[in-house]
């Protein structure tokens, strides 16, 4: 059965706002002009798209399932005609990623290597934040990526393609001091001093779900990982960190993993990008040196 393209490209913009009246402003039409396509829509299909309330607009399951072919369909499309405008004007957009300083150091490195050995003609922008705010400057068009630690509610976002590039595990450590301790239930564990990051951060908010808000007066909140980490080496208290970033320093003996009963379940690191925006040569070519690297997808760090 052929659908209108027109039809489609509605139900896009209905998806991308969950809102009918947020469509009709952007698509430039009227509001009942959207309803009168979204009904036609789901009578071609035999099939509800949207749960509609007075207050609210959301997918129904095979209306978010539509949703992501649809909005794949529209972004392979989209995206192939703007990087092809740039190849044949050879006007390349410099990227701007945003991304966390830890996962700059820690993960980005040897990627801004292979941009700088392979890429001579895009330049790269790079502005650091912490996880959210990364993400609100992909939605307000001040970044074109986004690479940062997933959190809840991210994925939620129909107006955000979120990829996964890698799985890390986060461990409780100590200094020196804390070798040969033993092990610590999570009530022995919070009463040492506890190092954190500043609330607002995706790690700050991960560690508060893992602790369930127990711990309430952390002593030293630092906006930097590294410093922590630096804390953590001179057994200033104990801090939980991603495996990735501290393994090196177990390695030489400087830090030392606490035995705690404390579940820590995995988490990702992420790409974002808006689907509002057309993807450039650029972030093409940035999210394939990510998406295609050797052996690293799906690996906890």
């Amino acid at each position: 059965m052929a659908v209108s393209a027109d039809l489609y490209r509605t139900f896009l913009g209905v998806g991308l706002y969950l809102s009918f009246s947020r469509a009709a402003k952007e698509l430039g039409v009227s509001q009942s002009a959207i309803s009168q396509s979204i009904k036609q829509l789901e009578g071609e299909l035999n099939m509800p798209l949207f749960v509609r309330t007075t207050k609210s607009v959301g997918f129904t399951p095979e209306g978010k399932e539509l949703f992501d072919t649809v909005a794949k369909a529209f972004s392979i499309l989209d995206n192939g005609v703007t990087q092809l405008q740039e190849r044949v004007s050879q006007a390349y957009e410099s990227l701007n990623l945003a991304a966390t300083d830890t996962l700059c150091r820690h993960f980005l490195l040897p990627y801004f290597h292979k941009w700088q050995l392979q890429e001579s003609e895009i330049g790269l922008h790079i502005i650091n934040r912490p996880s959210p705010d990364c993400v609100e400057l992909v939605l307000n068009k001040e970044a074109q990526l986004a690479v940062v630690n997933d959190y809840e509610g991210l994925r939620d976002n129909p107006q955000l393609e979120v990829t996964t590039l890698a799985t890390i595990q986060d461990v409780f450590v100590g200094g020196p001091d804390y070798k040969g301790a033993g092990f610590f239930d999570q009530g022995r564990l919070l009463n040492e001093p506890i190092l954190l990051l500043h609330k607002g951060s995706a790690s700050r908010t991960f560690f508060d779900e893992v602790t369930h808000g127990a711990c309430r007066k952390p002593r030293f909140e630092l906006g930097s990982v590294d410093v922590l980490l630096d804390l953590v080496e001179i057994n200033m208290g104990i801090s939980m960190l991603p495996n990735h970033v501290v393994q090196q320093k177990m390695q030489e003996g400087t830090v030392v993993r606490i035995d705690t009963d404390i579940p820590v379940p995995t988490r990702d690191i992420v790409l974002v990008r808006s689907r509002l925006v057309p993807q450039s040569e650029g972030a093409a070519r940035f999210t394939s040196l990510l998406v295609n690297r050797e052996s690293t997808r799906d690996k906890v760090l």
